[in-house]
């Protein structure tokens, strides 16, 4: 069920389609049970679908991009957005996503996607799928596709359905963002983060049209890895940097997981005390844990997974943490937490090497140069004849 959970509630056939196929890296091999899910049941009960009529297929990317807006959706989010827009390549079927306050918006959030996509493939946009809302067919816009060249394919009115990539995928990312709210009992407010958690997986999900590939990798080349992949909301230890804290300062806060930072190769974090938004690389996620957002000072833990904690490194410059206010603590307080330390180190895995192995290891030579450097720029020590 861990891995149901960290996919946004992906269907098991998926699941199983992905190991079989080995479309991923880091998902283990194992056999996935249909396991009944009440987050699922509530979060994507949907009707009976009716039969799709044949749809076309662009030959390269960005040969046909469908786009639709979604809201208002309320509340607002975390960061007073009211919309959000998807962009999807109906070649890979990679999903972009960006999030407004309001409609008048989305004139400026195409240009954006279109010079980052339009840079990063090499290729231009060929034609645009969208339905006739106000909002793709003004003035501006209709300038902008004929300077362009860019073709438009309307549907017709009251007839959503003909723009059927973008009206099933905006439903499927709400589906898994009720589905992961259900889960781990979060406030609404975090919405938008949920929404581009969820495309973020469904990038790394298979896709009927795609063969044995992602959207991910038909986009780029190159097969993802999810071994990263946490669970939506779960509680999270990140670290504090040495230059953010004193010396008895605790190393570690504990925050909310709210997904990924793809610039950074980082975790995102929410301070549910200090109500920020952090980035952070080094990041340790107890998925078994939600947090408790009646006193919004304790977590509590779900008896729904139960998992041991895993730690989580990825890469990100130190400047891109947000600084973390310092605490005066009790010597109780120092105290249990020593104690807690006591019982990490307790429980952290041995490693059968000696001092002989370990100076003929260029990893451990530079570890122990390093700890000599701060330790004679500390002044931690004091060389004194031996008598």
């Amino acid at each position: 069920m861990m891995w149901h959970f960290r996919f946004g509630h992906l269907h098991f056939g998926g699941l199983t389609e992905l190991v079989k196929k080995e479309m991923v890296f880091g998902l283990p091999s194992m056999e996935f049970e249909k396991i009944f899910c009440e987050d699922c049941v509530i979060g994507k009960h949907a009707r009976t679908s009716f039969p799709r009529n044949s749809e076309y297929q662009a030959k390269e990317q960005l040969g046909l991009v469908h786009t639709d807006l979604c809201g208002p959706i309320t509340p607002e989010s975390f960061s007073g957005k009211r919309f959000f827009v998807s962009f999807i390549d109906n070649f890979s079927r990679k999903t972009c996503v960006y999030f407004l306050k309001e409609k008048a918006e989305v004139f400026e959030i195409f240009k954006k996607f279109r010079a980052l996509v339009e840079k990063e493939t090499g290729k231009v946009i060929k034609a645009f799928q969208f339905d006739r809302g106000g909002e793709f067919t003004s003035a501006m816009f209709a300038r902008y596709y004929e300077e362009h060249g860019v073709r438009q394919f309307l549907t017709a009115p009251y007839s959503p359905q003909q723009n059927g990539v973008t009206e099933r995928k905006n439903r499927t990312i709400l589906d898994m963002v009720r589905s992961m709210f259900k889960s781990k009992s979060l406030p609404k407010k975090f919405w938008a983060e949920a929404v581009q958690c969820a495309v973020y997986v469904q990038n790394r999900c298979p896709h009927a049209k795609l063969g044995e590939k992602t959207p991910q990798e038909v986009w780029n080349g190159k097969k993802p890895s999810v071994s990263h992949l946490k669970v939506f909301g779960s509680v999270a230890y990140g670290q504090v940097p040495n230059q953010q804290r004193t010396k008895l300062e605790d190393q570690s806060k504990k925050y909310i997981f709210i997904g990924y930072d793809e610039k950074a190769k980082a975790y995102k974090l929410f301070d549910p005390v200090n109500q920020k938004l952090v980035v952070s690389r080094d990041v340790h996620v107890e998925e078994s844990k939600t947090w408790n957002w009646s006193n919004s000072i304790e977590e509590e833990t779900s008896s729904e997974v139960v998992m041991p904690p895993i730690s989580t490194t990825t890469e990100l410059s130190k400047d891109e943490s947000e600084p973390q206010q310092p605490r005066i603590r009790s010597l109780q307080e120092i105290y249990n937490t020593t104690n807690e330390v006591h019982v990490v180190c307790l429980l952290a895995d041995s490693e059968d090497l000696n001092f002989e192995k370990a100076v003929q290891d260029e990893k451990w030579k530079l570890a122990m140069d390093e700890e000599i450097g701060a330790i004679e720029r500390n002044k931690t020590w004091e060389l004194t004849n031996l008598s």
